[in-house]
């Protein structure tokens, strides 16, 4: 037969097979599929829960948009663009995107939706399991004519009639409830409102409750900023994606189109705000260079009626005039430049009586340090400006800004001054040296001098006069055609099918949860079970032989203890004669001699008795002599078992008389080939009468007329007996039932059968649990093990 027992080359050093406490991935599938009503009964919890809470949880639906932000200087005042053209800067004027994505998620903006939408009152039915959002299909409107105490409210308004309605805390406290009436100021919970009926109410809504609930209009923004999500497109420089997820799909929707529109209507309020303070601005100074220019025209009229010298200059001085007017043409631009400076002083000694303003930049002026300063103020004023109107007065970046606009502004002063006080000195000299040309002029008179400077004064007051004439045009024509600053791309998309609960992925879990969940428990059970249930545990962690597995015995034989010969033969039967031929093949092995065999256990109630009866009755029926003996002479459980409690045996033996043992056998009613040996009378000191040479003898004598001997003994380790019974036998069988020996005891084994202190020693294990492929057939017992090398030991 096939070789089951381990192979010697598998022990160690020391002779101890490999040790491993915990269980074989195959010996925790065999527990789960043993504990397969586990998995079902955790599939029928964990499936109706998976249900349930997915039949709870809110519906969300999603709705999303993308716009087109147009890059029109949305950003930028008029009063910077004229600024910019007075000095030749190309201002591009491109749009900050992350900018705008902050402002279209603003919580100005999102307050701003929600009171116009009204959506910090909602309302709500139940549907199954789960409230539903009945957004603009309430059957009934609340208006709120106060705040309270808070603003916080929830309750139910169930219409009890075409005029009435009653008012309930909640769904479970029906008594603490008040009687309305539609369209009259009522007062309950600390909160004062009217309930109004709306155009969805009819019938079908009587005696239906809706849940209002109240919150705060900065919680309402809050809550709608937790479902928004605004993005840059993938890969575009003026596309925004904006998302909304809530608890209804026409709310999203109108979500949408309300932030797009109240963003539009920022945008044009604050690029009109813009259009009109330049409109200002450019008006003012066109008022003053007007008055300026009919100054001078003024002036000129009066020299021109004094004297006609600027007409009629001699022909004598023209040599000396051209030199003259070299020296005109440098102190020219020097006194643009002064006036362009002295502008400028004014215009900044004026801009401290009024709030900050943008600096103009003339290219007259050469100094590229003080063109410098002034555009660092003009971006800084712009940044500040931009940020007071979401940030307000006390933000402290405005602060900053504003401290910084002050140290620009002192710093600009000074630089302005000083550079004024250079030019000074420059015109100084170009005039000294132009005195030095004139007195070659003798004829000219000082008149002619001042009408030159007046000409030249308004040369430059009538080009910027004109430039700013065309500049306040394009700023008019700006404001007339001033769009929105966002355009919806493609609309509002999306389904009306909700995004959440997803109810396959829950389910899914549910179904994980209930497959995990008992796997979990037979894998812990695995880890903590450390009994020997299985013959490979055995093989796995001793190097000692297994003569063979019994099968737990089933229900209809639970109280039987002799189960071989019965008139159905069953699985379980048949598993003893395969034991009996292992003894035959032991026996062969030893000569054909008799063999004596014992059989113990570790403790009582592991199927000795049983083992003992079933064995040696199935080598009976086969035709080999048996001798059936009790050496258990404390308890004499297979003598109870089988009738002998109270007869003559081996406690008897040394009053047998002239029969000696012989008269002390008794015959097997069930077999002519079996007989029992029972213990007999309980001895004083039971070790010594095993101990005694009578016993020895008896054993020889036995031999002499029986092929097998089998002595049932106590259990090896609890008394001497056991000890003392084993020099007489030939082959031990140690009887292990499942689940009762722990894997840590194995070890002790070991020792025994490595010391040979019980003489070819094999496990027998009883009430092995059927299992897999083997519980089919006969096969739970599998194959003894015929030729095993431990078989003459």
């Amino acid at each position: 037969m096939k070789d089951l027992s381990p192979k010697k080359e598998s022990l160690d050093a020391g002779g101890a097979a490999p040790a491993s406490l915990l269980p074989s991935p195959r010996a925790i599938m065999g527990r789960i599929v043993r504990k397969w009503y586990w998995c079902v009964l955790s599939l029928c919890i964990c499936l109706p829960l998976a249900y349930l809470y997915a039949a709870r949880q809110p519906q969300v639906y999603g709705k999303a948009t993308t716009i087109l932000i147009k890059d029109d200087y949305p950003r930028e005042s008029v009063a910077a663009t004229v600024l910019a053209s007075t000095n030749g800067i190309v201002n591009t004027g491109a749009t900050n995107l992350d900018n705008e994505i902050f402002l279209l998620s603003s919580h100005s903006l999102l307050k701003t939706v929600v009171r116009n939408l009204k959506l910090d009152v909602t309302y709500w039915k139940k549907n199954g399991f789960r409230k539903v959002e009945i957004y603009q299909d309430s059957p009934i409107a609340v208006q709120f004519t106060q705040e309270g105490k808070t603003a916080d409210a929830r309750f139910l308004v169930i219409p009890v009639s075409g005029t009435e309605f009653r008012l309930e805390k909640d769904e479970k406290d029906h008594h603490g409830h008040e009687t309305g009436v539609f369209g009259k100021e009522i007062r309950f919970d600390s909160q004062a409102f009217i309930v109004e009926k709306t155009p969805k109410f009819d019938e079908s809504s009587l005696n239906v409750p809706v849940i209002v609930r109240r919150t705060s209009v900065k919680n309402a923004a809050m809550g709608l900023g937790s479902g928004l999500t605004v993005r840059k497109a993938s890969g575009k420089n003026d596309l925004i994606n904006i998302s909304m997820r809530c608890n209804n799909p026409v709310k999203a929707e109108d979500i949408l189109y309300s932030i797009v529109h109240f963003y539009n209507e920022a945008s044009l309020e604050e690029k009109n705000k813009r259009g009109t303070k330049t409109n200002e601005f450019i008006g003012d100074r066109l008022d003053v260079i007007s008055e300026e220019m009919k100054k001078n025209d003024l002036a000129i009229e009066d020299l021109k009626k004094e004297t006609d010298v600027l007409t009629d200059l001699s022909t004598a001085l023209t040599e000396e005039y051209e030199n003259s007017l070299n020296d005109k043409k440098d102190l020219r631009e020097l006194e643009l430049e002064i006036k362009s400076i002295e502008y400028l002083k004014d215009y900044l000694e004026q801009e401290a009586e009024h709030d900050a303003r943008l600096v103009p930049i003339n290219s007259k002026i050469a100094d590229m340090g003080i063109r410098d300063q002034i555009s660092v103020f003009n971006d800084t004023l712009l940044k500040r400006t931009s940020l007071k109107v979401n940030a307000g007065d006390n933000n402290p970046i405005i602060r900053e800004l504003e401290a910084n606009l002050n140290s620009l502004k002192d710093a600009l002063k000074r630089s302005v001054n000083n550079y004024y006080t250079s030019l000074l000195v420059k015109k100084r000299n170009v005039q000294d040296q132009h005195e030095q040309t004139r007195e070659h002029i003798r004829n000219v008179s000082s008149r002619e001098r001042a009408v030159n400077h007046i000409e030249r004064e308004q040369r430059v007051r009538e080009s910027l006069y004109v430039l700013l004439l065309n500049k306040r045009e394009e700023n008019s024509l700006a404001l007339a055609a001033t769009e929105d600053n966002a355009r919806m791309v493609d609309g509002v998309r999306g389904g009306n099918g909700p995004l959440e609960p997803n109810v396959p992925k829950i389910l899914m879990v549910g179904f994980l949860a209930g497959m995990a969940i008992p796997v979990f428990l037979c894998v812990v059970a695995a880890m903590l079970d450390s009994s020997v249930k299985r013959r490979k545990e055995i093989e796995t962690l001793t190097s000692i032989p297994v003569y063979g597995e019994l099968p737990r015995k089933p229900r209809k034989l639970k109280n039987q203890e002799i189960v071989v010969n019965l008139e159905e033969p069953s699985e379980l039967s048949e598993c003893f004669p395969l034991l009996a031929e292992r003894m035959v093949a032991l026996s062969d092995g030893n000569g054909g001699n008799p063999l004596s065999v014992l059989i113990t256990s570790t403790c009582s109630g592991e199927g000795k008795t049983y083992l003992s009866v079933n064995l040696a009755l199935s080598l009976a029926v086969a035709g080999k002599k048996v001798l059936l003996m009790d050496m258990d002479l404390r308890k004499g459980a297979l003598s109870a078992l089988l009738g002998g409690a109270g007869k003559p045996g081996l406690g008897d033996l040394e009053q047998a008389g002239e029969g000696g043992w012989r008269s002390l056998v008794e015959q097997s009613p069930v077999s002519d080939h079996l007989d029992y040996l029972f213990a007999g009378t309980v001895p004083d000191h039971p070790s010594r009468l095993l101990l005694h040479d009578r016993i020895r003898k008896l054993m020889e004598e036995v031999k002499e007329q029986y092929d097998f001997i089998f002595m049932d003994c106590v259990p090896y380790s609890s008394l001497a007996d056991a000890r003392i019974v084993a020099r007489l036998a030939d082959v031990t069988l140690y009887v292990m039932r499942a689940g009762c020996v722990k894997k840590r005891d194995l070890a002790g084994l070991q020792k025994i059968w490595k010391n040979g202190e019980l003489k070819r020693m094999g496990i027998v294990l009883c009430d092995v649990e059927p299992h897999g492929r083997s519980s089919r057939g006969y096969a739970v017992y599998r194959s003894l093990d015929t030729s095993s090398p431990c078989a003459g030991k």
